[in-house]
């Protein structure tokens, strides 16, 4: 985990009596024991990119993991394709399926198209008529994903990201973003990527002020960032709210923690002056 206070990097010491003790509890619906652990990425995207007892490589922030053959994706003995136990039975499959099935058709989509050379994802392609109620379950499916990674680090889950979960349509202290980046399209383009899990505290030290985290299939990502303070509206146009919502371009990972995009390259620009009306979804816009 990488933590910031005040534009500085913070050493784990520094911020460890901020971190939370495991009450057992799921972390989505706080009731009920946590007996069962997310999968990082599905299953179906695991056994799709591998066959028979090929050896699958895919990034963990700074780690290369390996899995040897579709029988190691059920052993998984070292916590390589699924999270710690952090949420319920009920939460992690029946209440969640409508996401699931909504992510299923999204990867389906973005794995056959892999070019980044376009201003958006088109999900009335995607999910039809049906692209609004779709389109937010796929961003559930993100939500439930960045959730277990916040419990993995010990740090709070927002409460707008448990309302959103439970059926809301808007997370007021939280932004969404389709999202590219360079460095790791030039790794994973053809496999799977979790992004380092960044946080900032406060000047004294005495909380979590903001997250910002990513997670990438191929050259494709999902960027979410929280901020204690409510985000206003005009900063905060949601992915999940957009037929066409644009691509943000970075460079780096830092790039991406920080929020700094690049400008994509003249055929993406003009494509996206074509579809105005902007059906878009920035960082910080």
């Amino acid at each position: 985990m990488l933590c910031m206070q005040d534009g500085r990097s913070l050493q784990p010491n520094g911020f460890a009596h901020l971190l939370l003790n495991d009450d057992g509890l799921c972390w989505w619906c706080r009731e009920r024991p946590a007996t069962t652990g997310e999968h990082k990425y599905k299953h179906s995207d695991l056994k799709r990119l591998m066959s028979g007892d090929e050896v699958l490589y895919w990034g963990d922030h700074e780690q290369f993991r390996e899995l040897r053959g579709k029988s190691g994706i059920k052993r998984d003995r070292h916590g390589v394709v699924k999270f710690p136990k952090s949420m319920c039975g009920p939460c992690n499959n029946a209440r969640s399926q409508p996401f699931d099935l909504a992510y299923d058709r999204y990867a389906e989509y973005v794995t056959e198209r892999p070019t980044r050379k376009i201003p958006g994802l088109d999900f009335e392609t995607v999910y039809g008529e049906s692209w609004e109620n779709d389109l937010l379950n796929l961003a559930r499916y993100f939500g439930k994903h960045f959730g277990c990674r916040m419990a993995r680090s010990r740090v709070p889950v927002p409460g707008s990201l448990r309302s959103f979960l439970d059926g809301a349509t808007d997370m007021p202290d939280a932004h969404m973003a389709l999202i590219t980046t360079d460095s790791v399209h030039r790794l994973y383009r053809h496999g799977m990527y979790i992004g380092p899990d960044g946080v900032h505290v406060s000047s004294d030290c005495s909380r979590f002020t903001g997250y910002v985290m990513a997670v990438y299939l191929g050259s494709f990502g999902v960027r979410y960032m929280w901020s204690e303070d409510e985000i206003p509206d005009e900063e905060r146009s949601q992915f999940f709210h957009f037929p066409r919502p644009i691509l943000n371009y970075f460079r780096t990972e830092e790039a991406v923690m920080r929020g700094d995009t690049r400008k994509p390259g003249l055929l993406v620009r003009f494509l996206q002056w074509a579809q105005k009306p902007r059906n878009d979804s920035g960082p910080t816009s």
